[in-house]
């Protein structure tokens, strides 16, 4: 990112303004004392956190078998007790590493869920742990309003949904992430609330916004490709014949329900009147599932709904005015065509010429694709100016 002294220097060189003006504007600048944030530390504290849960967590399972069952119940909740209770401690002096050590206390939370339930041999229903760990990060999200409990409950709250889910069609032919048309509403669900994560605004004030909005913006473009790979399957609705398993009534209603309704909540929250575009989505979604099938038209319809999408993220990117959005509409759509290139006409030309068609699709579309980003991008800055 310029600074402010290049800013400044590029306008005087270009005759925008006059030497004595940027004298005055580079002595009004010196004069304000804006901290400059630091980057470093958070890293730091970050990685260090990390580190520290990974080998707390190691060091409990090498010595697992060594402990009693009282003594490892009560090691886990000290686990517990201990992040937490050194990130209120810490909180007066060092901001960034409460925070940090706030996340690893969530984190051993879940650790400590699934250790207390192999202890004392609870019924087996995984999901059911997923959503205490939700609890207790939700619990901290609401005491704490920090990020990293936001990007826990964004995480850990569409896991235990779709765990409650493979339990509820409880197909065992299946595995949980085999492509098999029947999870076809719940990685619809998983685009959706990307989407309505995206779509949180983007601002200095709510860092837990910020936070939600480029988690979507991670994890909306595999969301889609997943999406893509499992909507091939026709065996996702009621009325598909044939020798294919399909979901039943009970399970497309439930199913395609809480796919809808928990992304469009969530974005009616975040944007309220503004989360028109999260009916658009919803259309783009419905639209893909229904053109998409195991078939030549069906894979040629697929890349046209990904291109329709990717254009759609970038136009309403300029309605928003974020450079984010564009970027990922951008990647989309260059995404886009690399696969279809890979999938219906790299074998087709042979190996040699092939890869010179796909050295100039690089050089060639990748040049187009960032004029054309960085065009936008500067639509949205002249608009702001």
């Amino acid at each position: 990112m310029a600074t402010w002294q290049t800013v400044l220097e590029r306008w005087r060189a270009a005759g925008l303004i006059d030497d004595s003006t940027a004298q005055r504007i580079h002595g009004w600048e010196s004069s304000q004392s804006v901290p400059q944030r630091d980057r470093l530390a958070p890293l730091a504290f970050g990685l260090g956190g990390l580190l520290l849960a990974a080998g707390v967590l190691l060091f409990v399972a090498a010595h697992w078998d060594e402990l009693s069952p009282a003594l490892r119940f009560t090691l886990v909740l000290a686990l517990v007790v201990l992040f937490h209770g050194l990130a209120a401690a810490a909180k007066s002096w060092s901001p960034a590493l409460a925070t940090s050590l706030h996340a690893v206390g969530t984190a051993s939370l879940g650790a400590g869920i699934y250790l207390a339930g192999q202890i004392f041999n609870m019924a087996e229903h995984w999901p059911g742990a997923l959503m205490l760990w939700s609890i207790g990060a939700a619990a901290a999200l609401y005491l704490l309003r920090d990020w990293p409990q936001a990007l826990w409950v964004g995480v850990l709250v569409p896991a235990w949904l779709f765990g409650e889910w493979i339990e509820f069609r409880g197909d065992p032919r299946f595995g949980l992430l085999g492509p098999s048309g029947l999870d076809t509403p719940a990685i619809a669900g998983f685009v959706l609330l990307a989407f309505a994560y995206l779509s949180a605004r983007v601002d200095a004030v709510s860092p837990v916004r910020t936070a939600l909005s480029r988690l979507g913006a991670i994890a909306l473009i595999p969301a889609a490709i997943w999406l893509g790979f499992e909507a091939q399957d026709t065996g996702s609705w009621p009325t598909e014949f044939g020798a294919r398993p399909r979901l039943s009534n009970l399970e497309f209603v439930v199913g395609w329900g809480i796919a809808v309704l928990v992304p469009a909540v969530l974005a009616f929250v975040l944007r309220r009147r503004a989360a028109i575009g999260f009916g658009i989505a919803l259309a783009w979604v419905v639209l893909f599932v229904a053109v998409t099938d195991d078939t030549p038209l069906g894979e040629l319809a697929m890349y046209f709904m990904f291109a329709l999408g990717a254009a759609g993220l970038v136009v309403w990117g300029l309605r928003e005015q974020r450079q984010l959005t564009i970027n990922i509409g951008v990647l989309g759509f260059a995404l886009t065509i690399l696969f279809f290139y890979f999938d219906s006409l790299f074998d087709k030309l042979g190996r040699s010429l092939g890869l010179i068609a796909l050295g100039i699709l690089f050089i060639g579309g990748g040049w187009l694709l960032e004029r054309t980003r960085r065009q936008l991008i500067g639509r949205i800055a002249r608009s702001a100016a």
